[in-house]
């Protein structure tokens, strides 16, 4: 399927400059903003509430708001009380509701108009205080992109509103975001890999940073040390094909270069600030897994099987998507973890990136994502293995391995190899980069946003979507035209499908995406990425917000805000 790419040229954003004001952590504009935490001093307001509240309550942009989506809100819940809240609003004044009105209301807004509500007037910080106290504050956020932008700093992450179509600047803990990875983003939280290849979690609304188990405890990672004991290198074994345990002789990578080669994608179990939760973590050779418990001090590794691509957790298990459309089901709290095959491969080889999902009607979507280049010769040994394959024609090779019954019903064949571990495994091994070894130390400069040698001009758009419903009695794959009011957001987020109806500022029916080729994107840092919104009716693209505000290090991706800290930390 072609995709077809126009400008959007009312897709623009408003770039926000915010500030930090000393000890406290400020998250605002110079009319509005997501509110204030400090995570240092939490129990701190940005700014004197008095004087914020009188001038919210007088700007011009408050009094949009009150009228606006205030206005909306009220009339749709409570329509009795909409005209004289209009009324008084359109005066100029801060309209007087009952405070378990206000609370309702309240509990419906997102987190930045949450925070710009309850600084208007002390009547309505009370019932702020009060909802955020009584946990009554459970409202979904819109997603927003998470990028850098070589103007705003090294420690500077800006986060771009699709509600409020405008940016806000983020003050990031070290070290640089500009120098991490980004290998996911679960809960509010993105996965970053350091200079050192190690891991952390980071909260980019409260600034909240988690270390995660040193990577020498992934398996098949070795630390060197120096004579002094301090670990200088890494070894990592490449797999050279045949079976998983067809090992090359170890090779010696710098501190900042193993994760160039390791990582795939993480993901998060559940909001790390309530306590108990699992990480899951894709990492090479082989596409494996691993994971790590909240407090674990190694990672735990889920062998045998190999090519995963994806992964979500649902009613207290992982579920896995490997590249042959395989979903495997991993019990992690168990005392010995269990895994069983909740669905067998639908395909027998690797061509698409490929994701999956839970819409908001209960189906699993499964994803199946291609790109194309602009040169005709882009090709393994010019990429560290990028797939020459890339934007070959999707129906020929489905012909051969589909059966295709009715014209939206497609019939795999699922007859499984004998050997797991042997799917796709000649294909993953330039995937994972395996065999691949650093010349000489000159590979330190790939955090310097060098090109790879003759990938400098080279350009990599998505061609082709599908997406599928997966039909588990029947062992089939539904072609899905068209997502009714759902959205997919895809990229190295954890794949989301949100129901349009519970987020207004989405477009139904449309893909929003971000880069999600670990391959392409850790061996081309300084290309321009692959971002942009898919409309499914007329299968064309349009850019996210034009200009592009993003630099192309490290990947924008999407990120749901998680309020639960800022909120319980700004109405103290």
């Amino acid at each position: 399927m072609a995709i077809g790419r126009k400008r959007d040229e009312s897709a623009t954003g408003e770039q926000t400059t915010l500030g930090r004001h000393e000890g406290v952590g400020e998250i605002s504009s110079s009319c509005s903003g997501w509110g204030a935490i400090n995570p240092e001093r939490p129990g701190h307001i940005a700014s004197n509430i008095g004087v914020f509240s009188s001038r919210v309550a007088r700007h011009p942009r408050a009094r949009f708001f009150l009228t606006g989506n205030m206005g909306c809100t009220i009339s749709k819940v409570f329509p009795s009380f909409a005209e004289k809240f209009l009324k008084e609003a359109k005066a100029g004044k801060s309209p007087e509701l009952p405070q378990d009105v206000l609370m309702e209301i309240f509990a419906l807004l997102e987190v930045p108009d949450l925070v710009r509500a309850g600084s208007v007037c002390s009547s309505w910080r009370a019932s702020y205080i009060s909802l955020c106290k009584l946990g009554g504050y459970r409202q979904a956020q819109t997603p927003c992109l998470l990028y850098t932008s070589e103007s705003a700093g090294e420690n500077v992450a800006c986060l771009y509103s699709l509600a409020e179509k405008r940016a806000y600047k983020l003050t990031m803990p070290d070290p640089p975001i500009r120098s991490r990875y980004i290998i996911g983003s679960s809960h509010g939280w993105i996965i970053t890999a350091d200079e050192r290849s190690e891991l952390h979690l980071v909260n980019p609304i409260t600034g909240d940073q988690i270390n995660l188990p040193t990577v020498t405890t992934i398996k098949p990672v070795k630390p060197v040390y120096d004579d002094a004991g301090v670990v200088h290198n890494y070894e990592y074994p490449c797999h050279v094909g045949g079976s998983s345990h067809n090992w090359a002789e170890p090779s010696t990578y710098s501190l900042r270069l193993l994760r160039k080669y390791i990582f795939k994608k993480a993901f998060l179990s559940s909001d790390p600030s309530m306590g108990d939760y699992f990480v899951a973590l894709i990492h090479y050779p082989l596409a494996q897994l691993s994971f790590a418990r909240a407090g674990s001090d190694k990672w735990t590794w889920l062998p045998p099987h190999t090519d995963f691509m994806d992964c979500l957790f649902e009613d207290g298990l992982l579920y896995a998507l490997n590249s042959a459309g395989e979903v495997h089901a991993f019990d992690l709290s168990a005392p010995t973890v269990t895994q069983k095959v909740v669905l067998e491969d639908v395909k027998a080889y690797i061509e698409e990136n490929m994701s999956f999902a839970r819409a908001p009607s209960g189906d699993l979507l499964q994803i199946w994502r291609s790109s194309a280049t602009n040169r005709d010769d882009y090709d393994v040994d010019q990429t560290d293995g990028d797939d020459s394959e890339h934007g070959a024609d999707h129906e020929n090779w489905m012909d051969d391995y589909v059966d295709q019954t009715d014209g939206d019903v497609l019939q795999f064949e699922l007859d499984k190899y004998e050997d797991d571990l042997e799917h796709g495994s000649e294909h993953e091994n330039w995937r994972a980069g395996d065999g691949l070894k650093p010349e000489s130390d000159e590979d330190e400069d790939d955090d310097d946003l060098e090109p790879e040698p003759n990938t400098d001009s080279l350009v990599v758009n998505t061609n082709m979507i599908k997406v599928f419903k997966v039909d588990f009695s029947a062992k089939m794959l539904v072609d899905i035209n068209s997502l009714g009011n759902s959205v997919l957001f895809l990229g190295f987020n954890q794949t989301l499908c949100l129901n349009a109806d519970v987020y207004p500022q989405l477009k139904p029916n449309h893909i929003y995406f971000t880069e999600d080729d670990s391959l392409y994107l850790f061996s081309c840092k300084k290309n321009r990425r692959d971002t942009g919104v898919l409309d499914l009716e007329n299968d064309t693209i349009e850019p996210i917000v034009s200009p592009e505000l993003w630099s192309n290090w490290p990947v924008p991706v999407w990120l749901i805000p998680n309020p639960r800290k800022m909120i319980s930390a700004s109405y103290n």
